[in-house]
């Protein structure tokens, strides 16, 4: 029980970790996403990026501090998180031309990201 709520804490810090990874780079990026409805290929590409930094920040950290156990295997769940981020994203750019702020894909995208994350400890067993 105690490992159930290790896990849900760490995704719980990648969520947090996903929001301030977004609210730093949109306060560096602000002046060039002045109107995200606009320039939706950029907009999808920074929060495609803000969801692997934080996610894989968070899970960094929480490897380094004890939080999960077993092989980090880096490249595989770098790669998972990004299929799991960018994924969704594409595929309603593809139907939709644009992506607006706060469209449901954007939490679609953060879930499916840090199931990515999780994918390579799982495929394991």
């Amino acid at each position: 029980m105690r490992r159930v709520f290790e896990v849900f804490g760490v995704i719980l810090f990648q969520l947090v970790a996903i929001l301030s990874v977004t609210f730093l780079i949109a306060l560096v990026s602000g002046p060039l996403m002045a109107d995200p409805q606009t320039q939706s290929g950029f907009y999808v590409l920074f929060m495609g990026l803000s969801i692997i930094l934080g996610v894989c920040l968070a899970g960094w950290l929480a490897f380094r501090f004890g939080w999960l156990k077993g092989q980090p295997r880096w490249l595989l769940r770098l790669a998972g998180t990004l299929l799991g981020a960018y994924l969704p994203l594409l595929m309603v750019l593809l139907i939709e031309k644009m992506i607006p702020a706060g469209h449901p894909a954007f939490t679609i995208a953060i879930f499916t990201g840090i199931l990515g994350f999780y994918l390579p400890a799982w495929l394991k067993r």
